[in-house]
């Protein structure tokens, strides 16, 4: 791709957050004996995601009728293999940024984790006010990078809050299918991405091939 800049997601595009989802339905469902096994509320959080849930847990909770709910620890998420070798290659052609839903304490992981390093600029929704799938932060991206729609890429795992938003405005296209999100399918056009990959390091061969 013949582009300046790569924007990256966060959750399930850097960090796997399978194992504190799971955590999250384990602890939910271990207070009170509520007629729906951990197992089957996770493959019915995938199924709400898939259908576009805002929140898979909370669909879920609301389809049990489940009134209780639970922190999710971002603490028991984990940096997907080859994503520091893979930045660390893509740093030395691309400028590489963040747009994410995510608190301002990610920030801090962020550089705990040794990943900091890599981005030039950290849009997080809870420090600019702004959540995806909202063009706003998008924008506002570009903006701060002084970069053109067409120049950049946008690389996350949801097709509504990473793919359509991005590619109405005129970024090209990545989506990382992993994760919750994995059996999302485009609604129309507007949802399909520019190039599919399953994990990680396949950045390389779209972005790295020369």
């Amino acid at each position: 791709m013949d582009v300046k800049w790569l924007f990256f997601d966060i959750g399930n595009t850097i960090y796997d957050e399978t194992e504190a989802d799971k955590d999250r339905v384990e602890t939910l469902l271990s207070n009170v004996d509520y007629d729906v096994t951990a197992e089957i509320f996770y493959d019915d959080m995938i199924k709400a995601a898939a259908a576009y849930a805002k929140s898979p847990f909370a669909a879920v909770r609301n389809k049990y009728g489940i009134e209780e709910t639970i922190p999710y620890y971002a603490d028991k998420e984990k940096v997907y293999p080859d994503v520091i070798s893979t930045l660390e290659r893509l740093s030395l052609k691309y400028n590489i940024g963040v747009i994410a839903n995510q608190p301002s304490e990610t920030q801090d992981r962020l550089e705990k984790d040794g990943l900091d390093r890599f981005f030039d600029i950290c849009l997080l929704s809870e420090a600019e006010g702004l959540e995806k799938p909202d063009r706003k932060i998008f924008l506002r991206a570009l903006e701060q990078a002084d970069c053109r729609p067409e120049d950049a890429v946008m690389i996350g795992d949801r097709l509504d809050n990473d793919i359509f938003p991005a590619k109405e405005i005129g970024f090209k296209t990545i989506w990382l299918r992993q994760g919750i999100s994995c059996e999302q399918e485009p609604i129309n056009n507007n949802y399909v991405p520019d190039v599919e990959v399953s994990s990680f390091k396949e950045l390389l061969e779209i972005l790295d091939n020369e």
